[in-house]
């Protein structure tokens, strides 16, 4: 067995999975080719295939990495040209096995009451029942699956989601084990609750294009939460009030200035409105709705990072819009209003007690907002994954100020000041459509890049821009992610900050495509292997 260094064995230290992945492959590893500055990449595909149907198998392409500063335990600066290919799977010998699912979820419905040390008298090993709390017996209840559940979740309990079209409900396998607590440990789909959903029905609408038809419209958000509901996940989570940002709470990310400006345009004139917004990058405003809309959107986010950080909620999905991760301290631009990613990394390192926020970046567009609230603090680390097309793509083609964008979204973009090092970008510099990256792509960036970055880091707290625009069929990513993806993508995270994870919508702008992803990115959350439907 090769030798290790104190680095790597505390990283397997950190994480379980760490030692198995670590075992040599029959199959060697392809080490990273590092190509000097200003070279140019020759793919092993030749040009000519690179017309054809994508594949899901990786193919090397040029892929704007960062460079490890070998002088800083985080520092990660520098350009270079990294042709990337992603090592093949480990053989079924050595393969580690998939972690264990997150303790199981909630259910709203009423269903029949089964007292679990009933089943194990009747010899049961494991029953699926649907089960609901007695009345009045709800504190007993708490501190038996507190006592039973939390530690050892894989004995006690097992959730089984059924989707809509096969009657709907939530089941759950009880072991033999949760007799120990004695007859008060009737057990709750409704306190089985260990993932959260935040969405307020019908708070978004406000919030639309005045002038017809746009992209980014309430339809994203009610499509995502229609899916969610069909397939039974979201009775299977805890459902997390909606509620207003404050004045303050804004504040942490945006200069009070830009939020009473925001407070006076919202008053004018439709068609002074409008001209107000020509004049910004990529922006709409229809009155106080959208400001309501976004004031919406921070304080859901915020109240469900709330609930994670408390530890009533394992980790939770927020399905909200407009999106946020464009907007700057001093200016709202690139559909974003309120940047409330942002805020909650803020709201969690000022008043819920976390260290260190990791803020994970999946949105097919630089986040330049986020990027920008933390690119002095060394307390957040800002990782974000995203086509660069060599300075070309959204948003360093504004007009005002692109330059800087191009450079501040390039692996070249570290941080500033005693944040140097903790902003990390990933750029993806593509030749069409087929030679966009899909699955096995931003796999190979999570393993090889992200996950090592992030334990490193080792935060408290995780919270993700989920984006969709770069899934398949959407029209501004034009990229082939999948909902199987996402849901591996989400799993991953799933082993940093003890679990703590906050999912937000941003982007996404195919209806299908983001419901389907979004409800992919649920299922991971609750411990499913995929939606009830895809099973």
């Amino acid at each position: 067995r090769p030798s290790r260094s104190p680095a790597v064995l505390a990283r397997m230290r950190l994480d379980p999975w760490a030692a198995a992945r670590a075992v040599p492959d029959a199959t060697p590893r392809r080490p990273l080719e590092r190509v000097p500055l200003g070279a140019t990449t020759t793919p092993e595909t030749p040009e000519a295939d690179l017309g054809t149907k994508h594949s899901k198998t990786p193919r090397d392409r040029d892929l704007a990495l960062p460079a490890r500063n070998p002088l800083s335990p985080r520092g990660y600066q520098g350009c270079q040209t990294i042709n990337v290919t992603p090592p093949p799977p480990p053989s079924p010998a050595l393969a580690p096995a998939p972690p264990p699912p997150p303790p199981p979820a909630s259910c709203s419905l009423a269903t029949p009451t089964v007292r679990p040390h009933d089943l194990a008298e009747r010899g049961t090993s494991s029953s699926q029942r649907s089960v609901a709390p007695p009345p009045g017996d709800e504190a007993p209840l708490e501190r038996a699956l507190h006592r039973l559940t939390l530690h050892e979740p894989c004995v006690a309990l097992r959730v089984v989601i059924k989707p809509a079209a096969a009657g709907g409900g939530v089941e759950v396998a009880i072991s033999p084990r949760m007799a120990e607590a004695g007859p008060a440990a009737l057990v709750s789909s409704a306190h089985l609750a260990r993932s959260a959903l935040v969405y307020e029905e019908g708070g978004s609408s406000g919030h639309h294009y005045p002038g017809g038809s746009h992209p980014e419209q309430p339809a994203r958000a009610t499509a995502l939460w229609a899916e969610l509901c069909a397939e039974g996940l979201a009775g299977a989570a805890l459902r997390v009030p909606a509620r207003l940002a404050t004045e303050d709470e804004i504040c942490l990310v945006h200069e009070r200035s830009h939020w009473r400006r925001l407070e006076e345009v919202v008053r004018l004139e439709a068609s002074e409105l409008r001209r107000w917004c020509e004049q910004q990058d990529s922006l709409y405003l229809n009155g106080a709705g959208s400001l309501t809309a976004a004031r919406l959107a921070c304080g859901s986010l915020l109240a469900l990072t709330e609930e994670v950080m408390a530890g009533r909620a394992r980790n939770g999905l927020a399905v909200v819009r407009p999106p946020g991760h464009h907007a700057e301290r001093h200016r709202a631009m690139g559909f974003c209003v309120i940047n409330s990613v942002a805020a909650a990394a803020a709201h969690a390192r000022a008043a819920l007690g976390a260290r260190r926020v990791l803020v994970v970046d999946w949105d097919i567009h630089h986040g330049n907002g986020i990027q920008r609230a933390f690119e002095a603090d060394p307390s957040v680390l800002y990782f974000s994954v995203h086509r660069l097309e060599r300075g070309t793509f959204f948003p360093a083609d504004v007009d005002v100020a692109g330059a800087e964008y191009a450079a501040e979204m390039s692996p070249s973009g570290v941080g500033k000041g005693v944040g140097e090092g903790t902003s990390v970008n990933v750029g993806w510099n593509t030749r069409g459509s087929a030679s966009r990256p899909g699955d096995a792509e931003y796999l190979a960036v999570w393993d090889e890049l992200l996950l090592p970055i992030a334990t490193e880091f080792s935060p408290d707290l995780v919270i993700v821009a989920a984006g969709y625009d770069a899934a398949e069929g959407d029209p501004l990513g034009g990229c082939h992610v999948t909902p199987a993806g996402y849901h591996a993508l989400t799993r991953r995270l799933m082993r940093l900050a003890g679990g703590r994870l906050v999912v937000a919508l941003e982007g996404g702008y195919s209806i299908s495509a983001t419901a389907a992803c979004g409800a992919a990115t649920m299922a991971a959350l609750l411990g499913l292997d995929s939606t009830p439907s895809a099973a």
